[in-house]
């Protein structure tokens, strides 16, 4: 039975917990284990929040963040509109593939509605389609934004040999777009039910050894209302297969992300097929819409 619990007074015990959880999601990057100083000072006093998920007495995984501000320009008003940046989020890798992850991202939605506070922001690598899925399909979270290298080259087992860039989701969590995702009233299409309704993909894919290498950028189909673009379903894969063909799959992506997202597309979905994963952007979303009411209109 999985119980997550908020840590009000975060001790050193629950760090050092975070710590293993940390090391064994990321296979030993010790640049990316929080210090434990840290996650102690993280507590409710200080605008914190840690939550903890507990299989009986095991901690299994975790999530942490503080308040922050909604943007720059709010900043230097009178009124500054508060948000809750999720730092990290991590499960042990024996309980992949169980929704642990997005039962913890929900329980950190419910608490942070009670502060008050209705936007969630953190970064992910768009290439890492686990996480992609997750965060747009299941929870709702959108992105607008493409940011290059932020962390620098990576050196851990997940991030080595590729430029650290990321999307910065927004989960605009009271909105009515996640609460049809919460309540899984969003609709789904296939890759190939859009594609029957003429939604282009914005590029091609190569295959060699049985490994969808990047290919070419349709220019023509940033045009559109909306667009899918494809990314290797298991990017780990390739880089393991060649490093080469990582690094184009991070370039040819870092091309097309930006490019859409300077085109006003906002990344609202990220759907499966065969080897590949396929990033649905549209033009025009509206939070205060549902997924479905975003469509008919």
């Amino acid at each position: 039975m999985i119980d997550i619990r908020q840590i009000d007074t975060v001790q050193l015990q629950d760090a050092i917990h975070v710590e293993t959880i940390v090391t064994a999601a990321w296979g030993g990057g010790c640049e990316l284990i929080v210090p434990r100083y840290f996650t102690v000072t993280l507590g409710r006093e200080n605008g914190g929040l840690v939550l903890l998920a507990w299989d009986d007495d095991t901690p299994v995984g975790f999530c942490m963040g503080f308040l922050s501000f909604a943007g720059d320009e709010e900043r230097a008003t009178a009124d500054i509109k508060l948000k809750h940046c999720s730092h990290m989020a991590a499960t042990l890798p024996a309980y992949r593939g169980q929704h642990l992850g997005e039962k913890i991202k929900w329980a950190q939605r419910d608490v942070v509605l009670k502060m008050g506070i209705d936007l969630i922001t953190w970064t992910f690598d768009p290439l890492e389609t686990l996480n992609g899925r997750l965060n747009i399909h299941k929870l709702g979270a959108v992105c607008t934004q493409y940011k290059r290298n932020i962390y620098g080259e990576g050196r851990d087992e997940l991030n080595w040999g590729s430029p650290t860039d990321r999307f910065y989701a927004k989960w605009h969590i009271d909105s009515a777009w996640v609460k049809a995702h919460r309540e899984n009233r969003h609709p789904f299409r296939t890759v190939d039910e859009w594609t029957a309704v003429n939604v282009p993909i914005a590029n091609t894919t190569i295959v060699t050894d049985g490994i969808q290498r990047a290919g070419a950028i349709d220019e023509t189909a940033f045009a559109q209302e909306r667009i899918l673009i494809a990314v290797p379903r298991v990017y780990q894969a390739v880089k393991k297969a060649n490093a080469e063909w990582g690094i184009a799959w991070r370039m040819h992506t870092r091309e097309l992300f930006e490019h859409a997202f300077e085109a006003e597309f906002t990344a609202v979905d990220l759907l499966i097929k065969d080897d590949l994963c396929y990033y649905l952007l549209e033009k025009n979303v509206q939070m205060e819409k549902t997924f479905d009411e975003n469509r008919t209109n």
